[in-house]
């Protein structure tokens, strides 16, 4: 008799079929997952075919697709190939689609078709999360991080490039060509040239000639867009990166965390690889999911536009996100030792000279200050080179003075922003393989981030509160 733990014999057949629902555990997390889809009205997010046509071959309910979509996202399992050999092998897929096994077709055609219905449905989670008091929602952290693309690198083409690389293939049809006139005239003269092959030359040229065409039809695309490089194959998608590293095709995620419960709150997917227009519409979108009057958003330095924290004031958001300066020498005085007069709107510079606004900067929304005491100043060569100093202030420079006191008040605020919204891209980027989307174009993708972001919110609703918890409130 052997000490080691033995299993049942496959060919035992058991005298009562095993029941489906004992295959999974009642705590397992897929279990919230039908739960909660469950308790959506798929006809009001948008999905298609929620009701059945009365002729034909009947098809798979949207509510079953969306649950094998969300439980393929929290498994690491995004591809339709992936999700049809898993209801035929996992347990918990089986048991979720009730043995169902749709084709990888049909499970990417419902990905396809209904983009704007499934980030609807990450929406609605968040939305149970409100009602049932999980999330605070007074307080959160925004961050972006570049998310890449379907599309290859060797994608990425501007008029430059395309130019260069059409002469270049026109210079190697050049060199077989000769090679095949030299190869003809020796053919003439009774030589004969072991080294020209000429079906091989024919060939390679006529590769190189469809070479030139896909280029100089690229040539033509790029007339249509407005940019000066496109990402062909993928024209929503921009080359992003990061320093000096290589771009690739991208797309910029935004997340938006509540700080209290650490639940990503909003999230989207734009095409610019600056955050610094995104302040705003972001932080609207958040109030509007969160419905709430007021909200202190947490950000980074990429996000301290002038106007943009300017324009969420006026709209209840208060903005903390440190002011980025420009690079200055040493030797001489920063313009944060220049002290503006809010009430005379006048500056005051370290000798003690008052300067006076000259005019606007149209394109930089930004206003001139100078003083004639600068040709006599006795300090000159501590404060410019130059003939005199000008200060640069932004029409909206002081909602940054503002934020940047709300800051000094509190310092701890960034230490906050970063424990919060850091990790959940970290997670995110796990899950989707290194942080690569599947689908192409603008509108899937942010589809693609809507899955991605439940999946994290499932997972963090049921570690933070368990998931008996989360199915008696739902």
């Amino acid at each position: 008799m052997t000490r080691f733990i033995e299993g049942h014999d496959r060919h035992q057949p058991s005298l009562l079929p095993p029941c489906i629902d004992d295959y999974v555990a009642p705590e397992a997390l897929v279990r919230v997952v039908d739960a909660f889809v469950e308790t959506l009205d798929l006809a009001a997010l948008g999905f298609g075919r929620t009701v059945s046509a009365t002729t034909g071959r009947p098809g798979f309910h949207p509510g079953d697709m969306l649950r094998l979509y969300v439980w393929g996202y929290l498994n690491q399992l995004r591809s339709s190939r992936q999700l049809e050999r898993a209801c035929e092998r996992d347990l918990e897929a089986i048991w979720l689609m009730r043995r169902m096994s749709p084709d990888y077709r049909t499970i990417a055609a419902f990905r396809h078709d209904n983009p704007e219905a499934i980030v609807g449905a990450g929406a609605a989670f968040i939305r149970f999360c409100r009602e049932a008091g999980l999330i605070a929602g007074g307080k959160v952290a925004l961050d972006g991080t570049k998310m890449r693309a379907v599309a290859s690198a060797k994608n990425i083409a501007g008029a430059e490039r395309l130019a260069r690389d059409i002469a270049h293939t026109e210079a190697e049809i050049a060199y077989y060509l000769d090679r095949l006139n030299i190869a003809d005239e020796h053919t003439a003269q009774g030589i004969e040239d072991q080294t020209v092959h000429r079906d091989a030359f024919a060939q390679a040229i006529g590769s190189l000639e469809r070479r030139k065409a896909r280029l100089e039809r690229r040539q033509s695309e790029l007339g249509d867009h407005d940019t000066d490089v496109v990402v062909f194959g993928e024209p929503d998608a921009r080359p992003m990166g990061y320093g000096r590293a290589p771009k690739f095709p991208a797309y910029n995620m935004q997340s938006v965390v509540d700080v209290e419960s650490g639940l990503i709150v909003h999230q989207d997917v734009a095409n610019e690889a600056n955050d610094s227009q995104l302040l705003h519409p972001i932080a609207m979108a958040t109030k509007e999911v969160l419905e709430v009057d007021e909200l202190d958003v947490l950000a980074d330095g990429g996000y301290s536009n002038a106007q943009e924290v300017a324009r969420c004031e006026q709209d209840g958001v208060r903005v903390a996100a440190p002011i980025k300066r420009g690079a200055m020498r040493a030797e001489y005085f920063r313009p944060i030792q220049f002290v503006h007069d809010e009430g005379t709107d006048t500056i005051r510079c370290p000798a003690g000279a008052i300067m006076h606004p000259k005019g606007k900067h149209t394109r930089n929304r930004a206003i001139r200050y100078r003083t004639p005491a600068c040709q006599t100043c006795q300090i000159k060569g501590q404060c410019t080179p130059g003939y005199q100093r000008t200060i640069h202030r932004l029409v909206d420079q002081g909602a940054l003075d503002r934020m940047e006191r709300r800051i000094h008040e509190n310092p701890d605020l960034m230490t906050v922003r970063r424990c919060t919204v850091e990790h959940p891209f970290g997670t995110i980027k796990r899950m989707t393989g290194g942080g690569r989307f599947l689908t192409r174009g603008l509108r899937r993708v942010k589809a693609e981030a809507a899955l991605s972001v439940l999946a994290f919110n499932l997972i963090r609703a049921s570690n933070a509160f368990g998931v008996q918890t989360l199915m008696a409130r739902g």
